[in-house]
């Protein structure tokens, strides 16, 4: 298995990266949220998860140790497959997801892609007993998810009526959430719109 990757960032798509290694070119799926913060001509350590498949095998990439480890938890829930567990990934950092599913937070879950209300449910049947015993490596902290409550729950529908995708607008509302857990709900919205159009 190879653990993990280091070389120069030759190419970006828009699900991967292209790392160099020793004149060799790695593909290398990774997270939304992870390939925005990669810049093309960037030395890079990438830890990695090969996935074999019938007809392919695919690596998978994360800069964070603790977002790999979460990977390989996820891909062993009963059906959550690679491709859903990066889409929890894009929209969660490791800390963000393991609290909503230790306050079994199904609503605030069901908005990763490809993550109904049945497969939420079965996130946190399989996974609440073991990410509690694990805190500490994945850098579980005390406190709410970032956008519960209603202000946070109704900032991200009226983002989503504007026409924001849903992981951009989970995204916004966090940030200012745990920024400003007082702010009214119009307050969020403004926030996040401010935050959305820097973008």
């Amino acid at each position: 298995m190879i653990a993990f990757l280091s070389g120069t960032v030759k190419e970006r798509s828009d699900e991967a990266v292209f790392l160099e290694v020793n004149g060799i070119g790695f593909r290398i799926l990774m997270a939304t949220s992870a390939l925005q913060q990669i810049k093309i001509g960037d030395p890079l350590l990438i830890h990695t998860c090969l996935v074999h498949k019938e007809d392919a095998m695919l690596l998978y990439g994360f800069l964070d140790p603790a977002e790999k480890a979460l990977f390989v938890r996820l891909i062993n829930v009963s059906g959550v497959g690679p491709k859903t567990a990066l889409g929890i990934l894009s929209l969660f950092s490791a800390d963000e997801f393991c609290r909503a599913v230790l306050n079994e937070d199904v609503k605030l879950l069901s908005k990763a892609p490809g993550v109904g209300q049945k497969t939420a449910q079965r996130l946190i049947l399989e996974l609440k007993t073991t990410l509690a015993k694990e805190a500490a490596q994945f850098k579980i902290t005390p406190g709410p998810a970032a956008v519960a409550g209603p202000a946070g729950d109704d900032a991200v529908a009226a983002l989503e009526a504007l026409g924001y995708e849903t992981v951009a607008a989970v995204k916004a509302v966090q940030a200012v959430r745990a920024t400003s857990p007082e702010l009214a709900l119009q307050e969020v919205i403004k926030a996040a719109l401010r935050l959305l159009a820097k973008e």
